[in-house]
């Protein structure tokens, strides 16, 4: 992750140093800047508008609980998930912003099972969740004062999966016999994992370095931090001798997971909300 954040940072900074002196309205004539249209109203307070929309991409890490490992026969591990989405926000005055728009939300975690040869078998199991993001940022403080292109924004939320349901996702059987020639067991393990409609909404919370590079265009680094019930994703396993249950186990997607990416945002519409400063 460290590595991302390094790469991540100097993109940035190589594309801030590529488009403010091409960019930059502080720096241009009055007669050629595109952001004089308030001179002629000293007594009005201007705010800029805008619509614009996003791409987003990067990676997700989930998280895994298990209650018994089955002697050992049973195992897992976290995972991390490549994701996009897109977005569609409204901006007030670069203060803060209302986003909405679709998020591919894959929801995996690793499940080994000893085979016995050394080699384990390893399954990823989970779904991906079809997500509208319903999120709300702030900017906490701005980087730059005299251009104010950068600056860091906190962020709340919820994610709403429409797919989210109860329902079986997959089935496995793993037979085996044990014991000499004069006496053998019949060994089974059976795994039957499960999505649940609990997953229907997560909470959400993020923080994102964001930067102008155009007029119209800009870059943003994120984290967030997504927060829901636990066993969204379940798995349930079942371990038998001679058809005769010996022991259950369980192992579920845990609630809470972390996103981090970069997202380019295109501005549709721009426009100027005024405001009286006289009463």
């Amino acid at each position: 992750m460290k590595s991302f954040i390094f790469l991540a940072s100097f993109f940035l900074t190589i594309s801030f140093d590529l488009f403010s002196q091409e960019t930059d309205e502080y720096y241009k004539l009055p007669s050629q800047r595109k952001d004089v249209r308030n001179n002629a109203y000293p007594n009005l307070n201007r705010k800029v508008i805008s619509l614009y929309v996003g791409l987003e991409g990067g990676f997700k890490q989930n998280y895994f609980s298990q209650n018994n490992s089955l002697n050992n026969l049973l195992a897992g591990q976290k995972n991390n998930e490549l994701f996009w989405g897109v977005e569609l926000g409204y901006n007030m005055n670069n203060q803060w912003a209302f986003e909405t728009g679709y998020y591919k939300n894959p929801s995996y975690f690793i499940q080994t099972i000893s085979s016995g040869r050394g080699i384990p078998f390893t399954y990823r199991l989970g779904t991906n969740l079809q997500t509208i993001p319903l999120r709300f940022k702030y900017k906490l403080v701005t980087l730059d004062a005299i251009t104010k292109t950068a600056a860091i924004y906190v962020g709340a939320g919820v994610l709403l999966a429409t797919n989210a349901k109860n329902g079986q996702i997959s089935v496995r059987n793993f037979s085996g016999v044990s014991g000499n020639n004069t006496q053998r067991d019949s060994i089974k393990l059976k795994s039957e994992t499960f999505l649940q409609k609990k997953g229907l909404a997560q909470f959400e919370i993020s923080v994102e370095l964001q930067g102008r590079i155009s007029n119209t265009l800009s870059v943003a680094i994120f984290g967030r931090g997504n927060f829901g019930a636990n066993g969204i994703v379940r798995s349930d396993l079942t371990y038998s001798i001679n058809a005769n249950k010996i022991a259950e186990a369980q192992q579920l997607l845990k609630g809470i997971s972390y996103n981090f990416g970069l997202v380019f945002r295109y501005d549709l519409a721009r426009g100027y909300k005024y405001k009286s400063l006289q009463d």
